[in-house]
């Protein structure tokens, strides 16, 4: 299989993080106009990740979501499910490349600000390569692909789409508030959903003490973007 191409940008500032070129296959090509782009966070690990051979999380709670939506009939998060994703206009990209391992330095669940070293973890190495993936990619993918609707899965996602669209609230929302914003807003180019990372862990939601699995609340969220115009 064919490596993503990373060139670098002159102008871009790249955090001494991560792994460069990133160690990540070439995206399939699109088969369809894209009807929804699904933004993940990074690879898992090296040359893994949604379009990987290998077994993904974020693809088997996708394929679960998807199916209970009636969007999909694969029945197992196999090639015949990402073949079907395709068909359907469905697509998904990694918001950061360069970083190949399972968690994101200062993101996730366990990230509290008095945790010193976690919050530091987000400023000094999360962020900047945040930064740095987003100026080099994201935006020339998402004009790229031009979808008619996106949905950011998680934090990071999110993070990177407040460098391209600086009007976004960076911290005032919450991926459980399943916030959707329109056309126009911020600049937007198209509908943003953003929405927990799926996964089958309860979370909590704010203003509540209401646990409930990630997964549900974003296939909720999603029921919603793919019934609105």
């Amino acid at each position: 299989m064919k490596r993503y191409e990373c060139i670098p940008i002159q102008q871009v500032s790249y955090p001494p993080y991560g792994c460069r070129p990133p160690e990540l296959y070439k995206y399939p090509e699109v088969k369809s106009p894209v009807k929804l782009l699904f933004l993940g966070w990074n690879p898992p690990k090296p040359f893994g990740g949604f379009w990987s051979d290998n077994d993904d999380n974020l693809r088997r709670e996708l394929h679960g979501i998807l199916q209970k939506l009636g969007q999909v009939n694969a029945s197992s998060p196999d090639q015949s499910f990402l073949d079907e994703f395709l068909e359907k206009g469905f697509y998904l990209i990694h918001t950061v490349k360069c970083w190949t391992e399972a968690k994101f330095p200062g993101f996730g669940q366990k990230k509290k600000p008095e945790i010193r070293e976690v919050w530091d973890n987000r400023k000094d190495v999360g962020i900047p390569l945040i930064n740095s993936c987003v100026s080099t990619h994201l935006g020339k993918e998402l004009e790229a692909l031009a979808p008619q609707k996106v949905c950011a899965l998680g934090e990071v996602p999110f993070r990177g789409l407040c460098e391209l669209f600086p009007g976004l609230p960076k911290t005032k929302i919450t991926p459980t508030d399943g916030q959707v914003f329109p056309v126009g807003n911020c600049g937007l180019p198209w509908p943003l959903l953003y929405t927990c990372l799926p996964r089958p862990r309860p979370v909590l939601i704010r203003g509540t003490k209401c646990r409930k699995p990630a997964s549900d609340i974003t296939l909720d969220d999603l029921r919603k973007l793919l019934q609105s115009h």
